[in-house]
């Protein structure tokens, strides 16, 4: 991301944390910039030690009640099969995603099918009342990996 990308993903969240009644504190912006800094994608621990780099010692509930602000407002998400977490790709007014992870880079495309999780969702509550996602994980691996993963192809010789 370029620092002009960053400031404005910042404004955006500013804005709205703003609509929504909420408050960016200087905390929850420096977390949500470190974030954006480290490509969008990291673990607590590595935020936790990113901050500390500026500021001296950090606990580690202070990352994590600031990471569960970022994700009630809506701007980052929990990648559960990473331990990580990741900013959202999106601004919209819901609170669930679909997030495909790729296993073997760690790459997190967000995907919002309103469909599709509306569906699930009708199901889910027919099933099992009371039980709701935020996010959907869907595991694989992405294409460039498959790509690099794939046997080289086979040379036929003349003749065959």
């Amino acid at each position: 991301m370029t620092p002009d990308s960053i400031q404005q993903r910042l404004a955006a969240a500013e804005a709205a944390c703003t609509a929504r009644g909420a408050q960016l504190t200087a905390l929850r912006r420096e977390v949500f910039e470190l974030l954006l800094l480290r490509g969008g994608r990291a673990k607590a621990y590595d935020l936790q030690d990113d901050l500390q780099a500026r500021h001296g010692r950090v606990a580690p509930t202070t990352i994590y009640r600031t990471l569960d602000f970022l994700m009630a407002q809506r701007l980052v998400h929990r990648v559960d099969a990473m331990n990580a977490f990741v900013a959202c790709d999106h601004d919209h007014p819901h609170a669930h995603a679909m997030l495909v992870v790729c296993t073997q880079c760690g790459d997190v495309a967000e995907w919002h099918d309103d469909q599709a999780l509306a569906a699930l969702d009708t199901r889910l509550q027919q099933a099992h009342p009371g039980f709701g996602e935020s996010a959907i994980e869907i595991k694989g691996t992405c294409r460039d990996c498959s790509r690099a993963m794939a046997p080289p192809a086979a040379h036929a010789s003349p003749g065959n």
